[in-house]
């Protein structure tokens, strides 16, 4: 396994793609008087799709980036990290929170396994054996912070204008405004807990490799 990250990479990437490529195509055909646009904007709006498209990113990266290349942003310890921390907090939440108010069946069920079971478990692996080996700088976590920060910004915004809110915690038309900023706030949260957590793992193993060789 150790001797293939890139064929592990690529694999990763192509099954991620498709659970996207997949929910994008029942979204689409599901029984609705949006136009096709409009459901593209509102499948984009969901944090799952965008975090999962980051992994099919990085991992497309990964298995096509050259061997001699190592400060290529994608290869960084900090990138993996931060990745593995955004698609992390997509499991978490759906299944301890989100999965309790859906029920997909047939087809349905294989893209949300595909996004909320396969893609965090494969990305955490892949990082624990590929990644957690290296230094993690703590002075990138408020950095890895950004994108989650400016997407409660975006879903507070367009959901204001469109009334489509993609997360019942965030839907300020019916929680309220205060309530859904405290939900952004726990969510926000977790992401700096597991930042740190992913992180010290990281550095720990990283210092006890550098003893070893001492």
């Amino acid at each position: 396994m150790r001797q293939h990250p890139k064929t592990i990479a690529g694999i990763i990437a192509l099954l991620v793609f498709s659970s996207v490529f997949l929910q994008l195509v029942l979204m689409i055909q599901a029984p609705s008087n949006d136009a096709v646009l409009q459901v593209i904007v509102r499948f984009l709006s969901y944090f799952t799709i965008l975090s999962n498209l980051i992994v099919c990113a990085y991992f497309i990266s990964l298995a096509m980036a050259s061997d001699l290349i190592e400060q290529n942003f994608w290869k960084k310890p900090e990138t993996g990290t931060a990745v593995t921390v955004y698609i992390s907090v997509v499991g978490l939440v759906y299944h301890i929170v989100l999965s309790k108010l859906y029920h997909p069946q047939g087809l349905a069920l294989v893209a949300d396994h595909g996004l909320h079971s396969f893609a965090p478990l494969a990305t955490v692996l892949y990082w624990f054996v590929f990644v957690s080996t290296k230094k993690v700088n703590y002075a990138s976590i408020p950095i890895w912070l950004i994108y989650p920060g400016l997407y409660f910004v975006y879903t507070v915004i367009h959901g204001y204008f469109s009334q489509f809110y993609p997360y019942p915690f965030l839907d300020i038309s019916k929680i309220g405004f205060l309530q859904a900023l405290i939900n952004c706030l726990m969510v926000l949260v977790l992401f700096s807990l597991l930042s740190v957590a992913f992180s010290f793992i990281a550095n720990k193993r990283y210092q006890k490799n550098n003893q070893s060789y001492d």
